[in-house]
């Protein structure tokens, strides 16, 4: 568990992200999948790979309170059976210089590769840091997407990482927080930033049929994208498996969605799983 290591949550000098109170629910979720998805698979599977394709510096602040807590990357190395590969995309430079050298001071030993670049460009630079997959030696791997704005994104990046690897995705939709607040910029005829986000520009004449029913922008954009991983083959029967992130103040305002996408019923059994397990009756403690 993160607590194991008093070092994630110290001030180390290096570069560090301002998130919200609510970053820990996402990240309780995260450090759990991470660890349930590696142990059962380790038997299943002759190698296993976690990327991240935007890995950000490795640990985060807290608004107001100035708590320190770890990013996801030190989150999935950190578990009991860690994965045989970790690869690590990030485009800032002093994020990626923070995260490597918090990385080599944790976790020495494990086999990771870091990517500094724009990851939509560097599709090939993580395909040749994986190994040859095939009957004999099968590999699996999970992929946390997570930018830091949507239109960093191109869906295009997922459609190509899913045609080339036996691939599950855990993706942040940012449903709330940004397309239900600039619904008016993104449904502008020439804006089409929603037709790469979405890999699709089918988007808009469904939008103008659900409009007329008052649908929710950002929750019609999120089962939008589970529909486009549908077509990719991944399992999608409702938005009810996404989860939603909320404020952690009174409110409980949502901020985003959460979604799990995977080829095998197994993979979303473990997401159900994390979900029950990592609701806010259960205790885990940064």
């Amino acid at each position: 568990m993160p607590e194991d290591i008093p070092e994630f949550f110290i001030d180390d000098g290096l570069k560090t992200l301002e998130v919200g109170n609510w970053a820990k629910t996402k990240h309780k979720k995260i450090h759990y999948y991470c660890a349930l998805f590696a142990s059962s698979m380790k038997t299943k599977w002759d190698y296993r790979v976690y990327i991240d394709l935007f890995s950000g510096p490795g640990k985060g602040r807290i608004r107001r309170t100035n708590q320190i807590i770890p990013g996801s990357p030190l989150l999935a190395l950190n578990i009991q059976d860690p994965f045989d590969k970790y690869i690590f995309c990030e485009k800032d430079t002093e994020n990626a210089i923070a995260l490597k050298k918090r990385v080599m001071e944790y976790f020495p030993d494990r086999n990771c590769k870091f990517i500094e670049g724009d990851v939509n460009s560097k599709l090939e630079e993580i395909f040749t840091s994986i190994p040859k997959f095939s009957k004999t030696f099968k590999g699996l791997s999970l992929c946390f997407v997570d930018p830091y704005k949507k239109g960093e994104l191109d869906f295009n990046t997922i459609q190509v990482i899913a045609k080339r690897l036996y691939v599950d995705f855990l993706v942040l939709i940012p449903s709330f927080m940004d397309l239900n607040r600039n619904k008016h910029n993104y449904t502008r005829p020439n804006d089409n930033s929603l037709d790469k986000y979405l890999g699709t520009k089918g988007w808009r004449d469904r939008w103008n049929y659900f409009r007329g029913k008052k649908k929710h922008f950002g929750i019609f954009i999120a089962e939008e994208f589970g529909l486009q991983m549908h077509r990719l083959e991944y399992i999608f029967e409702t938005i009810d498996d996404m989860e939603i992130i909320r404020m952690e103040t009174e409110r409980r305002l949502p901020l985003y969605h959460l979604a799990f996408f995977s080829r095998n019923p197994l993979g979303l059994q473990f997401w159900r799983e994390t979900k029950r397990q990592t609701n806010p009756q259960m205790s885990f403690q940064f």
